[in-house]
């Protein structure tokens, strides 16, 4: 893939994903793992459903290490794509 779409780069856009997560306690499960990623620095629900999250960084952060890290719950997280269609 490219650089853009493997990677959450700093600054205030982050990267938006999608989850199978359903509950509260999970939401705050998933949102402890992935915050001991070293250069996460903030996670933004929104309620939506399916569930969508926002990751926002300070040093460049390999999709790869999030989804691992929701993997390791059982839980799966899906990157969204890198720009929002403009229709």
């Amino acid at each position: 893939m490219t650089f853009i779409s493997d990677n959450i780069i700093p600054g205030n856009y982050g990267k938006t994903f999608t989850t199978d997560v359903n509950d509260a306690s999970e939401k705050s499960k998933l949102e402890a793992a992935i915050l001991k990623v070293e250069g996460v620095v903030k996670i933004i629900f929104s309620d939506t459903f399916p569930l969508e999250f926002t990751v926002h960084t300070d040093r460049v952060v390999q999709v790869s290490e999030i989804q691992r890290k929701a993997n390791e719950w059982n839980y799966h997280v899906i990157a969204k794509g890198p720009f929002f269609p403009l229709f």
